[in-house]
């Protein structure tokens, strides 16, 4: 029955989380005709992708006090109502300038999802079932990189660019109305406290000088990263260079992403029996080696699709094995601040992916290389990490 039971939660939440993967994943085949529709350059087009991960950023910052001081549910339930009004906007948007500044919204509205969905899993949960929990959310949270963007696709050749996003409006709106319903508040205080400046900083302060949150941050970092090197150019490396449609490419993507939920459901089965710590190895060691692969097919000039949506399932599955082990160790030592926790290191993932996103921007000549780079780069970061300070705590 608890089995059932955390099944139930964990799909609940995936209904938030899913509109930050959403508006990534569900866009990336939209890019190329958005470009055409506005008027826009590859940098500006690209620049769609960069504000809104800067958006859900910033909005780490600013949800985890939120929740803290009104609770869980107004939190989630005015993310939601703010990103539909966001989206909307961005199908209305008559130039690409527009359309950035709204992505900026919606991303900043978006991160509610994720954010808030930690800290109701750390209300509820202590380590061994928070990782499970965690696994679960993120097996359904995978159908939304799966789905999105084969609907984006299929909504973009029979109805436009713009029908996406009316498709998240209109989402995020039933979402909203769904959980001010039926959702039951989790925090148990809140904290009257929480939005004033100097609680903010102090328990900021106090997150920040414990080294185990730096630890596995880097390790949750790292798998971010390497998702945000490959969001960031393989609609453009599949498409532009590889000469893939955009349905095709929507489908390849689907497939890639298979490999997350087999890692989420590994993971969700495994914790209890082998632990966080030896699933965050296991991530780390069979990242490191994958993004070898990745790299070492892009510097061999092998142009092909499979080599580069190959290697790239495998580094999911990764992903799927690092992220939520290193998401429970950050949070385990904060039950008292836990959505202040889950901001600090929401806005520090969100802020190298994008960051991540720009840099493989800048430095991309077309081909999948500098894609590959960026991954190898944040696999190898984790694989070190997680040596060099993981072990040193090994709090899960």
């Amino acid at each position: 029955m608890k089995t059932f039971d955390n099944a139930g939660f964990a799909a609940l939440l995936a209904l938030t989380t899913v509109m930050s993967a959403a508006g990534i994943d569900g866009i990336l085949p939209l890019m190329p005709m958005i470009g055409s529709a506005l008027n826009g350059d590859r940098e500006s087009v690209q620049l769609t992708l960069t504000m809104f991960m800067l958006g859900i950023a910033v909005g780490q910052l600013i949800h985890g006090p939120i929740s803290d001081r009104f609770g869980r549910k107004p939190a989630i339930v005015g993310g939601l109502i703010i990103t539909s009004a966001a989206t909307a906007g961005c199908a209305l948007s008559s130039s690409i300038e527009m359309l950035i500044a709204f992505r900026f919204v919606h991303g900043l509205a978006a991160s509610s999802g994720w954010l808030v969905a930690r800290a109701i899993i750390r209300d509820r949960h202590e380590y061994q079932d928070a990782a499970r929990v965690m696994s679960l959310m993120m097996v359904f949270h995978s159908t939304a990189p799966m789905l999105a963007p084969i609907i984006g696709a299929a909504l973009t050749v029979y109805i436009g660019w713009e029908a996406m996003f009316i498709f998240l409006s209109v989402y995020s709106l039933s979402v909203a109305i769904f959980f001010s319903v039926f959702f039951k508040e989790t925090i148990a205080a809140k904290a009257v406290d929480a939005l004033n400046p100097g609680p903010i900083f102090r328990n900021f302060w106090k997150i920040a000088n414990t080294g185990s949150f730096w630890a596995y941050t880097g390790c949750a970092t790292a798998a971010y990263g390497m998702l945000f090197a490959f969001l960031s150019a393989s609609a453009d490396v599949i498409i532009s260079h590889l000469g893939q449609s955009e349905l095709h490419y929507s489908y390849m993507f689907a497939g890639v992403m298979v490999g997350s939920v087999c890692g989420m459901l590994m993971g969700a089965r495994l914790v209890a029996k082998y632990g966080g710590d030896r699933l965050l190895y296991c991530g780390v060691l069979l990242a490191a080696t994958f993004s070898l692969v990745l790299a070492g097919l892009a510097w061999a000039r092998v142009d092909h699709w499979f080599s580069v949506m190959g290697p790239m399932a495998f580094c999911m599955v990764a992903f799927a094995l690092i992220f939520p082990q290193s998401i429970a160790g950050v949070l385990q030592p904060f039950s008292d601040i836990a959505g202040a926790a889950s901001s600090l290191v929401g806005f520090i993932q969100q802020l190298m992916g994008a960051l991540t996103g720009v840099l493989v921007a800048v430095l991309s000549d077309g081909t999948q290389v500098s894609m590959a780079i960026g991954v190898l780069f944040w696999a190898i970061f984790g694989f070190l990490t997680y040596f060099a300070a993981v072990r040193n705590y090994r709090i899960i």
